[in-house]
């Protein structure tokens, strides 16, 4: 095969790559944002001529790369959380991004076949069809393209209507008129002006909602009534926790009394199981050693051993108790994390556990009802929660009485990733959920990143990765519902029935065109055709 015919055929499969390495240079942690805007122009130029199932594969590739490099952490979270040996935490990682990488995937095999069989614009169809895979496809760890933007807060504002899912359409949409624009050009010699004011006109659009919200926003934040919040973070990981798990609690204690010296709080957050706790009830004092002379108002991570009637049963817990120690409520992790709190299908397969027996073995927690603390209501999620939406969603519709919650609190150990990027990329995608919802949000985590994020998503404050330190806000307690409160994940839904409604239509138009070209005369006589070489030649062009 001449040198040339080789380098031609490689080019799609190299651009794949270019294209994954654009998708996770570009993302939360790497925080090169604008790359994002341009990571999938690459793919579209590969799958530009291919049939739908060879896009499908070069999109593939494109996801594996892109997940692999943005996931790296979690090879040393599978040895970390799991006890894996570092090949078996390998291959979990290779399958991971092979899982996350249908998306990319699905979204090349979509806007291919539409594109060439229906002949809609590449434009919108793209960012449609993206967006209806990601709102759709279930990941171990969700990771939204339009976390990338969460520090251009005049353009994440849209996730108060449409939530994240909305910040990632107009990142694809940018990168499939970019796409159309380059086309053009190589294709034409003309410059697309039409897409480039289209383009130019929807960013600042966007731009402009963004600075309208922001401002209303800001207003309600001056009138709203605030809270005092005191973060303690004490750069012990989950390794610290289990040698010396009393020295762990009278740190927390001490850090708290201290800062409490500084500043008069009305409530100390700590992070995510920082103690063992074995009760009958949920409800009393709490043993004196857990706060210690404290004396102000605490929510703090717990493992809670409660034993009632059916059995002893393990929670990973949060628990909000008053200045003399009394509980005013308990919340248990709902979202348990696959191989680190649970094993799947374990209940029904006992002996999984003892092939893995560094696996934790956690109850996911019933109760969505937010904590009440004095007049006010508390929305409290624990560890990766918090990048999920509905998840967030629905513990901020209020539980059986319906009374919204009015400021978020998450409490995370993250000291499971190491010195890696992870902590960041939580906190971005967490950050959205302020948004979404119009609600400060308070992240205590146990080695960083802890955050107070404002309604805007803005990151007010932040501690370092792997940091002893403590910090202090006054949070607004807000009031009302979002439109995405409201009604949720509609752009999923109106993106996934477009999308089905356009893969059907290409279909159909497929069938009818080979059926056409049976029926063509030849010298007098009706002759079957087997391949579509018209529909092979449709490229993926500018009006397509």
């Amino acid at each position: 095969m001449p040198r040339s015919n080789m380098i031609q055929k490689a080019l799609p499969w190299i651009a794949a790559v270019s294209g994954g390495v654009l998708l996770f240079l570009g993302y939360a942690g790497f925080d090169h944002y604008y790359l994002e805007w341009i990571c999938l122009v690459p793919v579209l130029w590969a799958i530009r001529d291919q049939q739908p199932g060879r896009a499908f594969l070069i999109g593939w590739v494109a996801g594996i790369v892109g997940h692999a490099g943005g996931f790296y952490w979690v090879s040393g979270m599978f040895q970390e959380f799991a006890g894996m040996a570092w090949p078996l935490a390998s291959l979990g990682l290779l399958l991971l991004a092979a899982a996350n990488g249908i998306v990319f995937a699905v979204w090349a095999w979509a806007t291919r076949l539409i594109t060439r069989d229906s002949g809609w614009n590449v434009v919108w169809i793209s960012p449609v069809v993206w967006t209806a895979v990601e709102a759709f496809w279930p990941e171990m760890f969700p990771n939204y393209l339009g976390a990338s933007q969460y520090r251009l807060s005049h353009l994440t504002q849209i996730a108060d209507l449409t939530g994240i899912l909305g910040v990632t359409f107009l990142v694809v949409y940018g990168n499939s008129a970019l796409y159309s624009i380059i086309a053009s050009w190589f294709g034409n010699r003309r410059f697309a002006w039409r897409q480039a004011l289209i383009l130019v006109s929807v960013v600042a659009s966007v731009a402009a909602y963004g600075e309208l919200r922001i401002r209303s926003v800001e207003r309600q934040v001056q009138l709203a009534e605030k809270l005092t919040v005191g973060i303690v973070q004490t750069n012990r990981g989950a390794g610290d926790k289990r040698r010396d798990p009393e020295s762990l609690l009278r740190e927390h204690q001490e850090m708290s009394s201290a800062l409490a010296g500084t500043a008069p709080l009305d409530l100390i957050v700590w992070p995510e199981s920082v103690c063992f706790i074995d009760r009958t009830s949920r409800e009393g004092l709490l043993p004196s050693d857990v706060l210690g002379d404290l004396r102000i108002p605490t929510l703090f991570g717990a493992v809670l051993r409660l034993s009632q009637g059916d059995g002893p049963k393990v929670y990973n817990s949060a628990l909000l108790a008053d200045g003399m120690g009394r509980i005013l409520g308990t919340y248990d992790k709902m979202v348990l994390v696959p191989f680190g709190e649970y094993i799947p299908f374990g209940d029904i397969f006992p002996r999984l556990y003892s092939m893995s027996p560094a696996t934790g073995r956690f109850w996911a927690g019933e109760s969505r009802e937010p904590l009440r603390f004095g007049r006010h209501l508390l929305s409290v999620s624990i560890c990766y929660e918090d990048i999920f939406p509905g998840h967030i969603r629905s513990l901020m519709g209020g539980g059986r009485d319906r009374p919204i919650p009015e400021a978020m609190f998450n409490l995370t150990n993250d000291s499971w990733y190491g010195n890696s990027t992870e902590p960041i990329e939580h906190l971005a995608l967490a950050s959205f959920r302020s948004i979404e919802h119009r609600r400060s949000l308070v992240r205590a985590t146990n080695t960083g990143v802890s955050a107070f994020v404002d309604p805007v998503g803005r990151i007010v404050s932040r501690s370092g990765i792997w940091t002893r330190e403590t910090m202090v806000d006054r949070i607004p307690l807000m009031k009302g519902r979002t439109v995405y409160a409201l009604l949720g994940e509609w752009v999923g839904w109106v993106c996934a029935i477009l999308a089905l409604v356009g893969v059907g239509r290409a279909i159909l138009a497929a069938r009818g065109r080979n059926g056409e070209e049976r029926q063509k005369p030849h010298n007098g006589k009706k002759i079957p055709v087997k391949n579509n070489a018209a529909g092979k030649r449709r490229r993926l062009s500018p009006g397509r």
